[in-house]
């Protein structure tokens, strides 16, 4: 091999371990079993602010990994890295407060976390808002605000929007589907703000 082709691998071998993150470092100590060090990792991380070690680490104080079950600390790191902006737990906290699993059950809460996901654009918490508006829980039913964000769903990556599509746009009239086109380009376009 040539001296300089040598020399070329070396810096893009010393780039690429320069770009694993201490989180890559807890995601794969954890993705291999080591939940001990991945706790650790994921502790240290949450408590300087990353909110993806936040949510991580709060699904292992939920679930008991690599620590003990403490639903407390769960909470905290949950609603840490929510408030922080992680979509994740924002969806999890929408499914948490809609199913009743875990905390009391509260419609009005779970579609105010949808929002805030479905906000910054996440599929699921798009398309779990849209269920909510379709059926009238925890918001107004609202057909039209439900095809909008099922749209955006779909725009976004989630294909069981598709049939919840097809069936309302089938259901609504045309002043409807308009008002429905601009809910979706005000929406993308606050999302572009």
């Amino acid at each position: 091999m040539k001296p300089w082709l040598n020399r070329m691998a070396l810096v893009a071998l010393a780039f690429a371990a320069a770009g694993c993150s201490d989180y890559d470092r807890a995601r794969r100590s954890f993705e291999v079993g080591d939940y001990t060090v991945a706790f650790e990792r994921y502790n240290q991380l949450a408590e300087a602010g990353d909110v993806r070690a936040q949510y991580d680490l709060s699904q292992m104080y939920f679930q008991g990994i690599g620590g003990q079950n403490d639903s407390q600390r769960a909470w905290h790191w949950l609603l840490s890295a929510a408030s922080g902006g992680n979509v994740a737990a924002m969806v999890k906290l929408g499914s948490i407060y809609e199913s009743g699993m875990g905390a009391e059950r509260d419609h009005a809460s779970a579609a105010q976390w949808y929002l805030r996901a479905a906000r910054r654009g996440d599929p699921v918490g798009r398309f779990n808002l849209a269920l909510l508006y379709l059926k009238g829980i925890g918001v107004p039913k609202d057909e039209v605000a439900a095809l909008a964000w099922f749209r955006l769903a779909l725009k976004a990556g989630g294909p069981a929007a598709r049939s919840w599509v097809d069936q309302l746009e089938r259901r609504l009239t045309a002043e409807e589907l308009a008002r429905v086109d601009e809910i979706v380009k005000r929406l993308e376009q606050t999302e572009k703000d």
